[in-house]
């Protein structure tokens, strides 16, 4: 994550951290905190949520096809490795946000709100590591003319 412009995010809807780093004109990272209300992210959440996204900016650019729309993007890998962990991130392909992991906060107890938090987190972190996508966002592929 060093690799990664670390940025906090914080409003009245969403308390976070936004991890990002720069490709030319676009701009590829991870987003992970909590949604305080509805509307911040682009699926329904019941707040509190422990939320972890990935994002392509902007949405429909040459590099948002190559990392999202491909056969065997980084994204695609993201989503199947995740899969495969039983930690399964949802494939978003419109928009900036392209792939997006969730869990609901309201009924856990107080004193348990910490721990299952910094699991979910954690946990939602594996298959970055697993299916290369931080490998492949830091290198991009190169187009041979």
């Amino acid at each position: 994550m060093e690799d990664f412009r670390r940025a906090r995010v914080r409003s009245r809807g969403f308390d976070g951290y936004r991890f990002a780093r720069t490709h030319g004109r676009g701009v590829v990272g991870f987003v992970v905190g909590f949604a305080l209300r509805e509307g911040v992210v682009p699926v329904a959440v019941e707040p509190p949520e422990a939320v972890a996204y990935v994002f392509v900016e902007p949405a429909g650019s040459a590099l948002h096809r190559e990392l999202v729309s491909r056969a065997s993007s980084p994204v695609r890998r993201l989503v199947r490795a995740s899969a495969d962990l039983d930690m399964p991130y949802a494939m978003l392909k419109d928009g900036p946000v392209v792939a997006l992991r969730h869990r609901s906060m309201r009924a856990v107890p107080p004193e348990l709100f910490p721990l299952v938090a910094s699991d979910f987190f954690l946990m939602s972190y594996r298959p970055f590591w697993t299916s290369g996508f931080l490998e492949r966002i830091r290198r991009p592929r190169r187009r041979s003319r």
